[in-house]
């Protein structure tokens, strides 16, 4: 009797893990990875008009995602160019004389080109908002946190945006 307890405890436990599974697959659910995108960025060229910063993470993730960079518009399959990069700064929580908390928000425009050129939607934007908390005692801390926010800011926008650019492609 001890032995069949002990074997049904283990079939049990065998069988939780498998029906879980099989529950998590069916309602749709997987696991956030790799963004894949579709055989239009397959050999894309990125035109960052001083950018700097998104172009070498957009180019980045593109690699990661499959995408070939191609040093010029002809050989490409589609050509992605960053209109704009802004990071605004504005208080949220003004107490006194001192403002207790700031808002950063990043914003991306781009636009799409197919090969031929022909635009493939209207110029997009992506934005990423952060709040920070000001402590007047520590400048020093809070400007260093500040930038920390900002280079932070910059991988969820390249997220956001290869999500919008396989959007655009379907």
């Amino acid at each position: 009797m001890q032995i069949h307890t002990i074997a049904g405890k283990t079939a049990r436990a065998l069988w939780l893990p498998i029906l879980m599974a099989l529950f998590l697959s069916a309602c749709g659910f997987h696991l956030r990875g790799d963004i894949v995108l579709p055989s239009l960025y397959e050999r894309v060229h990125v035109v960052d008009k001083g950018y700097s910063d998104v172009g070498r993470s957009l180019s980045t993730a593109l690699i990661n995602s499959g995408s070939k960079m191609v040093a010029s518009p002809e050989e490409a399959s589609s050509v992605i160019t960053i209109l704009s990069r802004g990071i605004e700064r504005r208080a949220l929580n003004v107490g006194g004389k001192q403002v207790r908390e700031y808002e950063l928000q990043l914003t991306i425009l781009f636009v799409v080109q197919d090969h031929s050129g022909k635009q493939l939607s209207e110029p997009q934007r992506v934005s990423i908002v952060r709040n920070f908390q000001n402590n007047p005692n520590a400048v020093l801390g809070r400007d260093n946190e500040e930038q920390i926010i900002r280079r932070e800011m910059m991988q969820p926008a390249i997220i956001q945006l290869l999500r919008r650019l396989k959007a655009i492609a379907n």
